[in-house]
């Protein structure tokens, strides 16, 4: 007769620290690695991407802080009437006929290819250039709280249609150079445009205010000399804008306020 026991093989075990008794290692070490190279190639995406983001967006005031701090800005170039590059010319009338119907996204949109233009020196966008005659309403120094910290601004509004006001920024010039005054009429020649539209604001009453800054800034005039401006080096892309206020509520208010005291005199 043969007797067989069932064995739960605890007499092979070895307790010397044989093959039966040692742990698998290193399975949570691969483990950890491919979390690491995981996360790596992550954030090396993340900067690849961000970095497209910052040279493909200059117009946003934090990409263009970087790129101003680790000299990644190219210059503004200094055009004269003859380098300046081609481009839309459009007067006051067509300037409304072309911004009135735009959403506030549709600006805020076309505001951006403005600036990013402007600060790629027009190598990938043509110019949108203002033409017309303009009566100044305004003007004072340019400060640090401004978009060019040195030079004056002038407001003005089209003498043909009063929907339309122009800023006109003149960087480089000092306190002795002032433009013009009150009153003057600025007359952009539409042969040698050279006055390039750097933002659009829709005011009350479906208006609009176009800030500007001349290319050719040796080039432009006054009626009894030439303005000599200089590029400005550095933007200050947080700065409100349009640069001026807006003095089309004072007017209607003043003339408002005008014709109830002409009609009151006339009751008396």
């Amino acid at each position: 007769m043969h007797i067989r026991f069932l064995s739960d093989g605890s007499e092979f075990r070895s307790y010397g620290g044989g093959n039966f008794s040692k742990k698998k290692e290193g399975n949570g070490g691969i483990f950890w690695w491919a979390i690491l190279i995981t996360l790596l190639m992550g954030a090396a995406t993340f900067s690849w991407f961000f970095s497209i983001m910052v040279f493909q967006h200059p117009e946003k005031p934090f990409n263009y802080k970087m790129l101003a701090k680790f000299n990644k800005l190219e210059p503004l170039r200094p055009f004269t009437t003859f380098t300046v590059p081609n481009g839309k010319k459009v007067n006051a009338r067509e300037l409304l006929t072309e911004f009135y119907p735009y959403s506030a996204e549709q600006m805020a949109v076309k505001n951006d290819v403005l600036k990013r233009s402007f600060i790629r020196n027009y190598k990938h966008e043509k110019p949108l250039y203002v033409v017309g005659n303009y009566k100044v309403l305004s003007l004072r120094m340019l400060t640090d709280k401004d978009v060019v910290s040195e030079g004056w601004v002038v407001r003005a509004r089209a003498t043909d249609l009063e929907d339309v006001d122009v800023e006109i920024i003149m960087p480089g010039l000092t306190v002795k150079d002032e433009p013009f005054r009150v009153g003057d009429v600025v007359a952009i020649d539409g042969n040698k445009p050279q006055v390039t539209a750097l933002h659009v604001q829709r005011m009350d009453g479906d208006r609009i205010c176009v800030t500007t800054m001349p290319l050719a800034y040796t080039n432009f005039t006054n009626a009894t000399a030439t303005l000599k401006m200089t590029p400005p080096e550095l933007l200050n892309m947080d700065a409100y804008w349009p640069v001026t206020r807006d003095t089309g509520s004072a007017m209607a208010a003043e003339t408002s306020e005008l014709a109830d005291g002409t009609e009151v005199a006339a009751k008396n």
